[in-house]
């Protein structure tokens, strides 16, 4: 399905070719992110990106940059997590000369134009009011500040504050760039249908003159949690948006395609328990769905619901019920096949586009000692077993391991705390 290749200086390269498109995407992953920032940068991986897009030398302002992408046809953009950045642009095959010359530019020659500098700074702030204007989205991030605090890199948001926001000066830049993207922390991934053997030739010579090193982790990461735990943002919505769920386990842990099976039959589809209970049955919320998050040294597995403020009580009982369910029965043979179908199912449609195929393999390659073939995480996926899942829902759906973050006109903080029973 992919063939990885290793350059010199360390840089990953890995072509997927496929049959049956005109389509070809190119991702550059580069290993940083907000996890990686040094203190009081906090925002500058994300702000960083935005950078990439507005000069080279080559291609002096954002407009060269973005009316070359037009003029291909193609759909190019950029994002930052707490643990990668990435870029891409998926074009016609016809266009992939261009497309590798493009990406190649902005991601080893940007300028930083301290008046690019200063305007982007304005257009972030704004970006920043949107996510914390989106309860759906700021709840996340509400989540995980309470998980592990603003004290640490993996309870800030990855966009960072208004305050860092507007510090960031050119140097800042140059010096973070200089530190973090280097070649061994540089992976790309081309998918589609190309000539991979002239590919890889190219991205040799255009990437091969990146410096081989590999950076300084930025700080330790830490853990501490003996019973329940609550944070409130009041604000005044049309709904209270809460996320409720518990601290699991590192992505390389033996129990991720538990987790993931857990996540599909718990609220991962239209069957699911949770979409069941709450939605189906209890009519207490429109959107309702779980999620297994797994970072390279932590995770956890959560529930959303958006829910009236007069129901709020009654949905977390009702969360906690099905949560307290997995852990005192096992899942039956049936409810488990139509869960391990629906994971496979899902993934061979998703599987069709270019950009899902290199997302797929990079995100692995960033994350995972050995990206997996489709058809190796099916044997993991159908491995899984009714015994495992009670197993680890006992592990995991623990009271020293379950928080609650809620977005709402909401103050009592206490009183949810004594909800948390499992």
């Amino acid at each position: 399905m992919f063939r990885k290749t290793i350059l010199p200086n360390k840089l990953r390269i890995i072509t997927a070719p496929m049959r049956g498109t005109n389509t070809v995407t190119i991702l550059v992953l580069c290993a940083t992110g907000s996890d990686n920032e040094p203190r009081g940068k906090g925002g500058i991986s994300h702000f960083l990106e935005h950078m990439f897009f507005k000069g080279t030398r080559k291609r002096p302002t954002p407009q060269a940059i973005m009316q070359e992408t037009v003029s291909m046809g193609a759909i190019s953009n950029a994002f930052t997590s707490h643990e990668i950045t990435g870029y891409y642009i998926k074009s016609g095959n016809v266009y992939l000369d261009r497309s590798l010359d493009l990406l190649a530019d902005i991601y080893q020659n940007s300028i930083f134009d301290p008046r690019e500098i200063e305007r982007e700074k304005h257009v972030i702030v704004e970006e920043l009011q949107k996510d914390r204007d989106t309860p759906t989205m700021y709840v996340y991030w509400l989540w995980e500040e309470l998980l592990y605090g603003r004290h640490q890199h993996a309870g800030r948001d990855v966009i960072g504050t208004e305050k860092d926001i507007r510090s960031f000066a050119r140097s800042d830049f140059i010096r973070y760039f200089t530190h973090q993207y280097s070649a061994s922390n540089t992976i790309i991934i081309v998918a589609g249908n190309f000539d991979e053997a002239r590919t890889v030739e190219r991205l040799k010579h255009l990437f091969g003159d990146i410096r081989r090193y590999t950076p300084r982790p930025e700080g330790a990461f830490q853990e501490a949690q003996r019973s329940p735990a609550v944070k409130i943002h009041f604000k005044e919505t049309d709904q209270t948006h809460l996320m409720l769920g518990f601290r699991t386990v590192p992505i390389e842990h033996r129990a991720r395609f538990i987790l993931d099976v857990m996540e599909d039959f718990i609220g991962g589809n239209w069957s699911s328990r949770m979409f069941d209970a709450v939605r189906e049955r209890g009519g207490l919320a429109y959107t309702v769905y779980s999620n297994s998050q797994l970072y390279a040294n932590r995770g956890y597995f959560t529930t959303y619901a958006g829910v009236s403020h007069g129901n709020v009580e009654k949905a977390v009982r009702v969360m906690l019920e099905e949560y307290k369910k997995v852990c005192d029965k096992q899942i039956g043979e049936r409810e488990l096949r139509r869960a391990k179908e629906h994971m496979k199912g899902t993934s061979l449609i998703a599987l069709e586009s270019s950009n899902a195929v290199a997302d797929f393999i990079g995100f692995q390659e960033a994350m995972t000692s050995r990206p997996m073939t489709i058809k190796e995480i099916f044997a993991k996926i159908e491995s899984v077993t009714p015994a495992e899942i009670q197993a680890a829902a006992r592990k995991f759906f623990r009271p020293e391991r379950m928080n609650l973050a809620l977005i709402g006109p909401l103050k009592n903080e206490s009183k949810f705390t004594k909800l948390l029973k499992i």
